[in-house]
């Protein structure tokens, strides 16, 4: 099934569902990629939606780069972790051995990437830590241990009961413990088994879906896992649920790397990856575990119907076809109009999406609306990308421009910071609504006149550039509204809503009102 959003460039005259299709896809700091060892092609699954071309430009930029480990651009295109804010303390709990490299001592974020090759050396010696502080790893290990009060992450390992007053009463003691359960279950961290930091800093945004957590935590497998796809699902309910009982404050998803990685062989090794490609195919394989849909006639729709009528008949082929609890809450659809500028003819199709990546404008400081109205604007597509009108019956210069027909229940939104000429990240700082209820979608979409209210709950962050870095969540608790976040099996006390906004915003996770 395909799961890959749109993007703003090529079309071509076949591949779509009417004809037209267009190309899609978004470059991050990803390695080299290698579809053969799936059970059900990748690259045949995704070459109507453009995705081979996605695959083979990864592979290319490996053979560029001499390396399948990292990408090669210098380090002076975005100063690693500078624009990050700090928010607290300036150094970790020396119970963070994964990142530390050891059992004692403080930290940065280097440590955490121990094979990223020749790419990233500079991390290995002076290091920028994520305060901008540069810090030998001479001196790192004669830091002083940074005390409980002054750290910004909580030590998982307190007892509960300190927390309630030895003077209350019995009935009080218990009725406070049952809501700080519920206030702190989910606040786990995932231990980092080698550059998976990208897969943690997903599964955290994942496990803050609330229905998609409700779903996985009452989830039985009522038979042993058939096929890559069901054991991915299997293993991810084990971690989801473990994840969410009390006081399991870190654990580590060696299970679900190793299943996944059976399926999807560039990830069997442990070499840096693009969050949102990884999400892509993370998504693709829990819907196929759950899919009960079938394969019927194949989709004909007539072009005397309205618009609206076309969208609905449309999705009603394609949810017969691709029938999960995936699909329900994260797949929505896509007006594509396209006009012929010589005779006028206008063609409409209707295509799902299960997230939208959205170009950056070049200004340094930008509103996420400027981002989504250069997603809609009007594309001409001229020279080789000119599509073949149906009425001239010959390849002319038309017009291209998107809608959004039919929102999700969860909104996905990638931030197109990896340039796919440049391969290098775009550090701009994008203004997105962080309030409930405060992101309204409805300019942008089909039907005039309409509002489609968001609220943000969860956020992937990655900081550094596309030779390395590091990837964070920083997620709203369902129960306690605080937001969190989750450095792999770290976990910070609440964080502000005035700390959610940086330039290092990557995938933005919105649920609708």
């Amino acid at each position: 099934m395909p799961v890959i959003s749109p993007r703003r460039s090529s079309t071509s005259a076949s591949g779509s569902i009417y004809g037209t299709s267009s190309s899609s896809a978004a470059v991050g700091p990803t390695t080299s990629t290698d579809s053969s060892s799936s059970s059900r092609s990748v690259s045949d699954r995704y070459s109507s939606s453009g995705y081979k071309s996605y695959l083979d430009r990864a592979g290319s930029l490996s053979k560029l780069t001499g390396s399948s480990s990292s990408y090669s651009p210098s380090l002076s295109s975005y100063s690693s972790y500078s624009t990050y804010t700090p928010r607290s303390s300036t150094t970790y709990r020396s119970s963070a051995s994964s990142l530390t490299g050891g059992s004692s001592g403080v930290g940065t974020y280097r440590s955490i990437l121990p094979s990223l090759g020749s790419g990233s050396s500079s991390y290995d010696t002076t290091t920028l830590s994520r305060y901008g502080v540069r810090t030998s790893s001479a001196l790192r290990s004669t830091l002083p241990t940074a005390s409980p009060t002054s750290s910004r992450y909580w030590d998982r390992d307190t007892s509960r009961s300190s927390l309630i007053s030895s003077s209350a009463s019995h009935a009080d003691e218990n009725k406070k413990t049952a809501v700080n359960d519920e206030e702190t279950e989910g606040l786990c961290g995932l231990k980092n088994i080698g550059n998976t930091c990208f897969m943690n800093s997903v599964i955290q945004c994942l496990s803050h879906t609330n229905e998609l957590t409700k779903f996985l935590r009452n989830y039985n497998a009522t038979k042993s896992p058939t096929s890559k796809d069901q054991q991915i699902l299997y293993e991810f309910s084990k971690l989801i649920k473990e994840m969410w009982t009390n006081n399991v404050h870190s654990v580590t998803p060696m299970e679900l790397k190793r299943s996944f990685s059976a399926k999807h062989r560039m990830y069997s090794d442990y070499n840096q990856q693009d969050a949102q490609e990884f999400l892509r195919f993370f998504l693709d394989s829990l819907h196929c575990a759950l899919n009960t849909g079938v394969k019927g006639e194949a989709l004909k729709i007539d072009d005397n119907l309205s618009d609206n009528k076309k969208a609905e008949l449309t999705w009603e082929w394609y949810s017969r076809l691709e029938n999960s609890l995936i699909r329900d809450l994260f797949v929505g659809q896509l007006k594509s109009t396209l006009r012929c500028t010589t005779c006028g003819n206008t063609s409409v199709t209707f295509d799902p999406f299960w997230d939208l990546s959205v170009p950056l404008p070049s200004s340094s400081r930008c509103k996420l609306e400027a981002c989504l109205d250069l997603f809609i604007r009007e594309e001409v597509l001229d020279g080789d990308e000119m599509p073949t009108c149906s009425k001239c019956q010959t390849r002319r210069k038309c017009t291209k421009s998107f809608t959004i027909q039919r929102f999700p229940k969860y909104l996905v939104i990638h931030l197109k910071r990896f340039s796919e000429t440049r391969w290098s990240k775009l550090s701009n700082i994008v203004e997105f609504p962080t309030g409930e209820r405060e992101l309204n979608m409805g300019p942008y979409g089909a039907n005039a006149n309409s509002n489609m209210y968001f609220s943000l709950y969860a956020i992937s962050n990655h900081m550094g550039s596309t030779a390395g870095g590091h990837y964070v969540a920083i997620c709203k608790h369902p129960v306690s509204k605080k937001w969190h976040e989750f450095n792999d099996n770290l976990v910070s006390e609440s964080l502000s809503e005035h700390h959610l906004v940086s330039s290092s915003a990557y995938i933005l996770f919105y649920e609708r009102a």
